[in-house]
């Protein structure tokens, strides 16, 4: 199956680093303890939102992008072809990742 998010809204295939971190001393602190930054690949993009006057306002996101987005309110959670995914407005990505 695949999905088509309307509007502006993305599908985010969540890259799952490693959950938890390990302090030099060997305490070991789960991902829920600290907050911060979550990596995904775009999988799915919508066409974009119109604004007041009927004008299409596109998407500023790619299907490939790497993307940056924050771990607390980002989207709805669903789970596609056994992929974690997100689906979110494109307003909740914080960054587009580029190799320099």
């Amino acid at each position: 199956m695949k999905l088509r998010p309307v509007n502006d809204k993305i599908v985010v295939k969540k890259i799952n680093k490693n959950d938890e971190h390990v302090t030099e001393s060997g305490l070991i602190i789960p991902d829920t303890a600290h907050g911060g930054l979550l990596e995904g690949e775009v999988v799915a993009v919508g066409k974009g939102m119109y604004s007041a006057n009927g004008t299409l306002i596109p998407v500023v996101v790619s299907k490939g992008d790497k993307i940056l987005y924050g771990k607390h309110g980002a989207g709805q959670e669903y789970k596609l072809n056994g992929d974690e995914c997100v689906i979110m407005s494109q307003n909740e990505v914080l960054s587009i990742m580029e190799e320099e």
